[in-house]
């Protein structure tokens, strides 16, 4: 098989040459995405995350690893979070297994300072759970939906409208008979100043209709370090439609190898009988292709569309631009059990009769 080895890779110093290497490993995984990349963790470390970043290296050859994300103050029940990872060579299983085997060593070492307990991965795989997943148990909360809905846009714009249901032809042929606009920003010239100016309309457009139809929404310094990191990298971009100065909708859209993911957007309260969401989301797909994508993923959906699921309320509208429903093993924990007895421990102490006196 050849020597296997992991390197714990030092992202402030990594060369220009692996960097690469990463990224293009990560993109070219059909099992990974955009939140394995170097910008996510560039984004998450601005969050206020720890970020390890491990490569598996085959013969001084890289063939995997995994971005783990931690927040910096754990009490010793703490996850090591790898959300769509490890990034590890699926089709050849003894391998995965190997290179999955030298991930959890690592963590497991890591694990006490770390102050974590478990290693949660959440590769995008189809069910049910690979058997060198055997020491994993089902997460209880997914940090990225395990359904999803995935148009395929490698094809023509003709193709993409016939595969829709009926009603989202009609609704964007109603924006586009309205002449609803469509922008995109930033263009490739932007400042911090104009970047800034447009996270801000965004955010106005998403408050707006998170007010009206009841979703929680990121702070906006969320937003704010979110695009200071991924568009300049070339990962994001925002969408707006307009109509005769009135801002009907916005989303974030991010592109990173053959996937393109909506995955922040809404619609607001002016003129919504211009379809405005229905263009938008046209649109990001055409952006999409154009920028080389192959699937636009809706990210989250639900194929029932329960009013009491998560993804419930917003999957009806996602359904009328067709594609599939796409089911993933979901969130995976992993226990390092050493340390879980270690903290259980402490809690007792600290809670013991004997700590009151």
């Amino acid at each position: 098989m050849g020597s296997l080895e992991v390197r714990l890779i030092e992202t402030s110093t990594i060369s220009a040459s692996l960097a690469d290497e990463w990224q293009a490993l990560v993109s070219a995984n059909v099992a990974s995405g955009f939140m394995q990349s170097l910008p996510w963790a560039e984004f998450k470390r601005r969050q206020g995350f720890i970020s390890l970043h491990l490569g598996i290296f085959k013969d001084d050859t890289l063939i995997g690893g995994s971005m783990l994300y931690t927040p910096e103050q754990n009490n010793g029940g703490g996850i090591l979070a790898a959300p769509e990872g490890p990034v590890l060579p699926w089709d050849d299983l003894e391998l995965a297994r190997e290179s999955l085997g030298l991930i959890i060593d690592f963590a497991k070492i890591q694990a006490k300072s770390l102050g974590v307990s478990v290693l949660r991965i959440e590769p995008r795989l189809p069910p049910p759970p690979a058997k060198i997943l055997r020491e994993f148990g089902r997460a209880p909360l997914d940090l990225v939906p395990n359904e999803t809905l995935v148009i395929d846009i490698d094809r023509s714009p003709e193709s993409i409208l016939a595969a829709m249901r009926p009603k989202g032809r009609y609704n964007i042929g109603i924006a586009k008979r309205s002449l609803v606009e469509t922008r995109i920003e930033p263009s490739n010239q932007f400042s911090s100043q104009s970047l800034s100016e447009t996270v801000g309309q965004f955010y106005a457009v998403l408050c707006e209709a998170g007010k009206r139809d009841g979703f929680d929404v990121e702070p906006l310094k969320f937003f704010e370090q979110l695009a200071s990191v991924l568009v300049p990298a070339g990962l994001a971009k925002f969408l707006f439609t307009e109509h005769e100065g009135d801002l009907l909708s916005a989303m974030l859209l991010i592109t990173f190898g053959n996937r393109a993911t909506y995955i922040y957007g809404g619609v607001s309260n002016k003129k919504r009988n211009l379809m405005g969401g229905y263009a938008l989301q046209w649109a990001a797909i055409q952006a999409a292709r154009a920028n080389g994508c192959k699937s636009y993923d809706l990210y989250g959906f639900t194929t029932f569309c329960a009013p009491d699921h998560r993804y419930g309320r917003f999957s009806q509208f996602k359904s009328r631009f067709g594609g599939d429903a796409v089911k993933t093993i979901g969130a995976q924990d992993y226990f390092f059990l050493d340390h879980v007895t270690d903290t259980f421990i402490q809690i007792v102490k600290e809670i013991s009769p004997l700590n009151q006196i």
